[in-house]
């Protein structure tokens, strides 16, 4: 967590936790305790193939792949990492990435467009598509089966597969959303006023990735609501699984849970789990929850429900 912390401070953006936790009362959500003793350990059951080059919008956008040593084609994972919108390390959840790689999925993680290249969320989002047409067409370089993928983000990655799960053009099955945002503009309600400003202010990451440089919220309602990817969900939207602290102070747990209701509304399929205890990923003192064999294994045994058996898998 400090080594996170210390990073975003160098970049000119540090990190911020409200001193205070926020509200989540939402009533369908399944609340669980974490034993966070038994860890995840990885071995070397998966070939990585680094640095590949998919998009080159300004500048060169690179994919790490993590292919299972089995035969395949194996279904495809594509994880989006955080950042808060101003950077995306695809080096981030190493372990956990390897460990799901590791149950017979190909895991590739992306870097993406940010506030530091002048990008909007629409950037990102086509950054997304870029790396799923990317990867579908070297489906048989990596041995994965186009046929099935999903989407798994955290926070600001969160966000984004939420979002890109909307359009049926990017052909996805399913999407394990950790801690993302929402309603955007409300990210921080619940938190203290100092905390809230600095996340959700003029000029700050928030508001110029989601509207533009020197574009506030308050100012464009029609434009914040059609970045909210509650609002487009149908009967047509893949499974979704939710994971959320309810320590969070960086992204307010109501996030995940204002999603949760509109894929309920909308009659898709979505499971929320609140983890008791738990902080916003490896940005909270207690990051060993989210690496740990309880969550990682209600995180697997979601995709394997709903991208089918995988290669070397025993029938159900």
């Amino acid at each position: 967590m400090r080594l996170i912390r210390a990073l975003a401070a160098l970049s000119g953006r540090p990190i911020r936790l409200s001193s205070v936790p926020a509200p989540d009362d939402d009533p369908d959500s399944i609340l669980l305790e974490v034993e966070s003793g038994s860890q995840v350990k990885p071995g070397r059951g998966a070939e990585a193939h680094r640095g590949i080059v998919y998009a080159t919008p300004r500048r060169k956008l690179r994919v790490d792949i993590l292919t299972p040593r089995g035969p395949g084609p194996h279904p495809l994972v594509l994880y989006v990492p955080g950042g808060g919108f101003v950077s995306a390390r695809r080096a981030m959840a190493g372990r956990q990435r390897r460990h799901v790689a590791e149950a017979g999925f190909v895991v590739a993680s992306i870097d993406y467009r940010t506030v530091g290249d002048g990008a909007t969320y629409r950037d990102g989002l086509a950054d997304v598509a870029s790396a799923l047409s990317f990867l579908r067409l070297n489906a048989g370089r990596y041995r994965i089966d186009p046929a099935r993928t999903a989407l798994w983000g955290e926070s600001a990655g969160g966000y984004l597969v939420a979002m890109a799960a909307a359009d049926p053009d990017n052909r996805v099955d399913a999407v394990v959303d950790l801690f993302g945002a929402s309603d955007v503009a409300a990210v921080a309600d619940g938190f203290d006023p100092a905390t809230a400003k600095a996340f959700t202010g003029p000029g700050t990451a928030l508001p110029t990735y989601l509207l533009g440089p020197g574009r506030a919220f308050a100012d464009h309602p029609a434009e914040v609501a059609e970045a909210d990817p509650a609002r487009h969900v149908t009967s047509r939207t893949p499974p979704f699984l939710l994971l959320h602290g309810d320590d969070d102070r960086i992204v307010a747990p109501a996030q995940t849970a204002h999603l949760h209701q509109a894929l309920r509304r909308g009659g898709a399929d979505s499971t929320r789990y609140v983890l008791l205890g738990a902080g916003h990923g490896a940005l909270s003192s207690n990051a060993r929850i989210w690496t740990s064999t309880q969550v990682m294994g209600i995180i697997v045994d979601f995709l394997r429900s709903r991208l089918g058996r995988v290669s070397g898998e025993a029938p159900m």
